[in-house]
């Protein structure tokens, strides 16, 4: 292997294309030649399009030129199917996983990792990284998250100067932000935007277990569909003293799937008991999405997964918690309780297709690789912690990422089950809202301050939670008041060198102008007041 730096740039893109049995995307190339030129790369893209392949490139460039890099993910699932995969492209000696779980070959040229391992890593021994010449940050928007987006933070601000950041990111619109202040922390960071999905999504609104299309081609709800709406709406009113049944039925949704040629699909349920359920009930009535020849290499990948097991005590263990029957059916489910072993199971039959519907939490939508033709979304409301709210646009986004297997579907399909109490309009607002805004949600733990006074004293500790990302957003938010602050004070001072001058003499003072506004402000009001007095 050669040195670091010792290669040409270009001849390792070229030797780096020439390993893909495609040719690289133009917004690929592109931040690929910015990653070579600058102190590193911020991608914001649409699930699905590609981003992942500049992570690749630095992971074939650090092999290439005997430096290190560490690939960091949000999830242990993602970060486990990220170890299978580089393991299966590089090698066994050259790829290590470190997790809460496992760990793996720690001292391997590539290791992924769980995000807040790295985090911990930094202050407990940076002399491992002396040799890392890349991080890549898997799902930096994470930083919006309270409260382990202040992880990133962290990684950001605490990491050795001589590392490059690859920071790959759903889409985002305060993506230059963001670059901004990593900018200010590790030098230049390049950015690189994609808001074109590569596969065209069509969204569907489920209304009685029928599929009406959400928005036509101009952007608006199409009128059939605004009328079935507002019909079920008036039934609900009218209804309102009894207990309102759900409007929609799992069976004949997975059934309108299958008869639409919407399968595989992946079903969000926001809960794990509603993924068992959910499962419990396709098995009971008999549903059955696969061919006897699929059944048949189902049978064969689940008997070699379990040979490869050799204690015999754990493959009946596994086979015990595996429910054969509905999996050769073409049915599972996926969530963060399932053990490491069945969760790869259901990942690895699913992007082969043979699995046809999977039951999944909304941990699926975040990055783990398992491209689908639908994506249904069975609630519009989620608990956020503090009460069940609608969903976002960036929320929506996030789950409908997976709809659409790039150059296999033509279209993606992303079905949304109307719930009684939730109006049409805000469905259409999040089908139709602006891209998702990451916000600092850094706030300063226990933990944190403990790990930054072991290794720093207590004024440098003051000058880091500085150049946190909140406080650049503050401060960036601060130049925009005074400047708007300005303008304020320049168009009261044109106010009061006029007075609204009349001849020489003012018509009116400030005072009296004042008064007439008071005066304004409660007509207003008391015409309020008759309003629902008329009523």
């Amino acid at each position: 292997m050669s040195q670091p730096g010792s290669v040409a740039p270009q001849s390792l893109i070229d030797a780096f294309q020439a390993t893909l049995p495609w040719p690289l995307d133009a917004f690929q190339i592109e931040a690929i030649e910015k990653l070579e030129a600058h102190q590193g790369v911020l991608v914001s893209a649409p699930t699905s399009s590609g981003k992942t392949v500049i992570a690749d490139y630095a992971i074939y460039r650090a092999l290439e030129t005997d430096a290190r890099a560490i690939y960091t993910t949000p999830l242990k699932a993602l970060s486990n199917q990220k170890f299978r995969d580089y393991r299966r492209l590089h090698g066994e000696g050259y790829v290590g996983l470190v997790t809460g779980e496992n760990t793996i070959n720690p001292a391997a040229p590539v290791v992924v990792m769980t995000t807040e391992i790295l985090r911990n890593l930094i202050y407990e021994d940076p002399q491992r990284l002396q040799r890392v010449h890349y991080v890549i940050l898997d799902e930096v928007h994470y930083i919006d998250d309270f409260p382990r987006g202040a992880v990133w933070e962290e990684i950001i601000i605490q990491a050795p100067r001589h590392i490059k950041f690859i920071g790959l990111s759903a889409t985002i619109s305060n993506f230059q932000e963001v670059a901004g202040w990593m900018s200010q922390q590790r030098g230049d960071i390049a950015t690189v935007s994609v808001t074109k999905r590569p596969v065209e999504l069509r969204l569907w609104l489920a209304m009685r277990n029928e599929f009406y299309p959400l928005l036509d081609e101009q952007g608006a709800i199409p009128r059939e569909t605004r009328q079935r709406a507002q019909s079920e709406d008036s039934t609900d009113r009218r209804l309102s003293q009894f207990r309102r049944p759900p409007e929609n039925d799992l069976l004949p949704v997975v059934d309108r799937l299958r008869h639409r040629e919407f399968l595989p699909a992946i079903y969000f349920i926001f809960s794990r008991r509603g993924c068992r359920e959910a499962l419990a009930r396709c098995a009971t009535h008999g549903f059955d999405l696969t061919s006897d020849a699929e059944k048949a290499i189902i049978d064969e990948v689940v008997k070699a997964r379990l040979d490869q097991i050799e204690d015999p005590d754990e493959a009946e263990l596994y086979r015990d918690l595996l429910d054969g029957g509905t999996l050769r059916r073409g049915l599972a489910m996926h969530h963060a309780g399932l053990l490491p072993y069945l969760k790869e199971l259901v990942e690895e039959l699913f992007q082969r297709g043979l699995i046809k519907v999977v039951f999944a939490t909304e941990t699926l939508s975040l990055g783990i690789h398992m491209p689908a033709r639908a994506c249904v979304v069975s609630s519009f409301t989620k608990f956020d912690g503090k009460d069940f709210a609608p969903l976002s646009s960036g929320e929506l986004t996030q789950l409908m990422g997976r709809a659409g297997r790039r150059g296999i579907d033509p279209i993606g399909h992303g079905v949304i089950l109307k719930e009684p109490d939730v109006d049409i309009g805000t469905v259409y607002e999040a089908a139709t809202g602006e891209e998702m805004t990451v916000e600092s949600k850094f706030a300063p733990t226990y933990n944190m301050v403990l790990n930054l006074l072991r290794y720093h004293r207590p004024e440098e500790v003051d000058q880091l939670m500085e150049q946190s990302f909140g406080q650049y957003q503050k401060v960036v938010a601060r130049g925009n008041l005074d400047a708007r602050l300005a303008n304020l004070v320049q168009r009261l001072a044109d106010v009061t060198a006029t007075r609204f001058q009349a001849e020489g003499e003012p018509c009116c003072a400030e005072r009296t102008f004042s008064s007439f506004i008071r005066a304004e402000e409660e007509i207003a009001s008391l015409r309020v007041q008759m309003r629902r007095v008329k009523r």
